[in-house]
């Protein structure tokens, strides 16, 4: 068998990429060809989607190394380069030495709630309160900019999810898993959110109850 000419560990990631592509599109969290994700190979270096293709239907080779920079070390298939939006990746990065992966995709139900102008509701349901916490919606800011980047630097330095207004959510990990789990979890919370306040009264969860699931005990 032929070696890969980027080795078995950045194979093995850029499989995870598709993976992750498909089960978003799969799920109706991304459309056309919207959403970008991420992951470090290293310090130094990113492997990011590529611009302007379908998410649910790419390639190990189509994916696309950047530095810390910006700047593209190595082209995806066909020569396409990265994500417009790269910069809030590399923003994402920065300020969470700790993450391996960054994904950005647009829920409808989460995208609602910004439309609306509706807080996110961390306080519904105990698995959030768990295993997210607070999910802050940042300023509206211009797509596929620095502004994106710039938008989300407050809150990602302590959080794991950020809305983005009438454009979508970032979560990030210590695994590409990791990532996918939050991104889940927000947009079901967000569904069974709106869904409550269309039979009746949507309620959070009582403030001694909240207590002990952050404490523990």
């Amino acid at each position: 068998m032929r070696p890969f000419p980027w080795g078995l560990r950045e194979q093995r990631l850029r499989e995870a990429l598709v993976e992750i592509g498909a089960r978003l599109y799969a799920r109706g969290l991304i459309s056309a060809n919207d959403g970008n994700f991420s992951v470090r190979l290293d310090a130094r270096r990113i492997l990011i989607t590529p611009r302007g293709r379908s998410k649910g239907w790419l390639r190990p080779e189509d994916m696309v190394v950047l530095d810390m920079g910006g700047r593209v070390l190595r082209m995806g298939r066909g020569r396409v380069g990265p994500s417009s939006e790269w910069p809030m990746h590399i923003e994402a990065y920065r300020q969470r030495p700790d993450i391996i992966a960054v994904l950005h995709a647009h829920p409808p139900y989460t995208v609602a709630l910004t439309v609306a102008g509706v807080p996110f509701p961390s306080e519904v349901l105990p698995e959030v309160v768990m295993t997210v916490g607070s999910v802050p919606t940042a300023r509206l800011a211009m797509p596929s900019s620095e502004d994106d980047a710039l938008a989300i630097r407050e809150w990602i330095r302590d959080r794991n999810a950020v809305l983005l207004p009438h454009h979508g959510v970032v979560t990030v990990g210590r695994t590409l898993e990791e990532a996918w789990i939050i991104l889940e979890r927000v947009e079901h919370a967000a569904k069974v959110y709106l869904l409550s306040r269309v039979l009746g009264e949507a309620r959070l969860l009582p403030p001694e109850f909240l207590a002990t699931l952050v404490t523990g005990g």
